[in-house]
């Protein structure tokens, strides 16, 4: 969201409006053609002020369960594109090549599939400029197609967020962000205080559910890129020999974010990270025909009748020692997970064992092959497999759990500079962006993030 100097952000405005009301009232919304009338507007925010008078300040969000609701459309998605002169530079005017840039590509084709998804109810579309105007689908696909007729004078990221949550929140609904994001204080000094404006953008209405999902692209650029901090040249035309990251930020409550996220933005081939959302435990058991070793077997009473389906969650040891250990894999599947809780880089690094009185550590972390898929065995059901192993064994059952913490990404930091005057030579960067997700993280994780999910297992002597 840079832009050239007579359209930088007012960090001093945007601290006076995130203290009014609302950003934007009823009478902000429009369309090309002046306001809207009152009764559109109703129907288009799907009467938030009646469904906001439902969600208590305090109220403790409800705990996920897989039933067959998820399987029903969610009742509206609100599409905001970012149409300041920062972003000419992605969905440039069509020249005489005929040539266009991967952001267009890519936002044109998810337009269209959202467009088309019976995932979703009703889909409503946005420019933001200085405020929301209102789209059809084809206005907005034809302004990424076709380039940015007329660039918004000022895009305040603190004051659009404020906007998404306070006004498009809805049960069941959730508004989706498309812009650059890149956040550029007048003053030079406003800089420390990013994440702070951020979190109390975000937090202002209080909506304990809220949750935001974020997904990093990355595009080539054919425009004028206007740096965040000018110490250098006040604007690089012709840029970019490198390419420029680009965002959507999914933005509602916990699990109308987790279900769009799934159906819509699963195969995405983007970055990611999440905040707010809670998952489903997944489904687990132990297998113990598949690279198991040692003196063990399942502790469950029932696990001799071998019933179809079930699973086993016990490990009952016999012997445990430095020249004879014990080693069993819990099968994982997380098939409907992010895909950043799926990378096994990702598991190899964040999931972790927790116990007492045990040595039992994970030794590995695999992801299903061709092999296991096609197996007669249980293995055949999960997409990952956890293997532990343990030398020593206490006198009385332990509880055991395999957790995976929900940390920070890497991609995070190596997306972040925190001067981008010489863009050409940073590789693809966003000025301030892990402090943009600080502001975010502070607004809706209270102190430690949750894990992710949590398996409990027991470890008791063999009987």
């Amino acid at each position: 969201m840079n832009l050239p100097p007579r359209f930088r952000f007012q960090p001093a405005l945007a601290a006076v409006l995130l203290v009014l009301a609302g950003c934007y009232s009823r009478d902000d919304v429009k369309t090309d053609g002046g306001t809207v009338s009152e009764q559109q507007v109703e129907n288009d925010q799907t009467k938030m002020s009646r469904d906001n008078a439902k969600v208590a300040p305090n109220a403790p969000a409800p705990a996920v369960e897989e039933t067959s609701a998820s399987a029903v459309p969610l009742a509206q998605v609100n599409v905001f594109l970012e149409v300041s002169g920062s972003m000419e530079g992605f969905m440039p005017k069509p020249g005489a090549d005929a040539s266009n840039t991967r952001f267009q590509q890519h936002v044109a084709q998810f337009l269209s599939e959202l467009n088309n998804s019976p995932a979703v109810s009703r889909k409503v579309y946005y420019r933001i400029k200085e405020k929301p105007y209102r789209d059809s689908y084809q206005q907005l696909s034809g302004t990424v197609r076709g380039g940015i007729k007329e660039p918004a004078s000022s895009t305040d990221i603190p004051t659009v967020l404020d906007t998404l949550v306070s006004n498009y929140y809805d049960p069941n609904t959730v508004s989706i962000l498309i812009s650059d994001f890149i956040y550029s204080p007048k003053n030079t000094g406003a800089i420390p205080y990013i994440k702070t404006d951020i979190t109390d953008a975000i937090s202002r209405t209080q909506r304990p559910d809220l949750a935001v999902s974020v997904y990093g692209f990355t595009s080539d650029f054919q425009g004028t890129f206007y740096p965040a901090i000018m110490t250098g040249a006040r604007k690089v035309p012709n840029c970019c020999d490198t390419d420029i990251p680009y965002y959507f930020w999914v933005i509602g409550p916990q699990d109308a974010v987790r279900r769009f996220d799934a159906a819509l933005l699963a195969k995405q081939p983007a970055q990611q990270v999440h905040y707010g959302i809670k998952y489903p435990r997944p489904a687990s058991s132990l297998l113990n025909r598949y690279q198991n070793k040692g003196d063990w077997y399942y502790g469950e009473k029932t696990a001799s009748k071998r019933e179809a389906g079930a699973t086993y969650h016990t490990v009952a040891v016999q012997e445990a020692s430095a020249q004879n250990p014990v080693e069993f894999v819990l099968g994982l599947n997380i098939s409907t997970m992010p895909a950043l809780y799926q990378d096994v880089s990702y598991l190899k690094q964040n999931l972790k064992l927790v116990g007492q009185d045990t040595d039992a550590k994970i030794v590995n972390v695999a992801a299903a092959t061709d092999q296991t898929r096609a197996s007669s065995g249980p293995e055949n059901q999960y997409t990952h497999f956890v293997k532990v192993r343990l030398t020593k064994m206490a006198r009385a059952a332990r509880p055991l759990q395999v957790v995976l913490n929900d940390v920070r990404p890497a991609w995070v930091s190596q997306w972040t500079i925190q001067n981008d005057s010489n863009i050409n030579q940073a590789g693809p960067k966003t000025f301030a962006f892990a402090s943009l997700l600080d502001g975010v993280s502070t607004a809706i994780v209270a102190g430690q993030p949750a894990p992710v999910f949590q398996i409990p297992l027991t470890l008791e002597p063999a009987k």
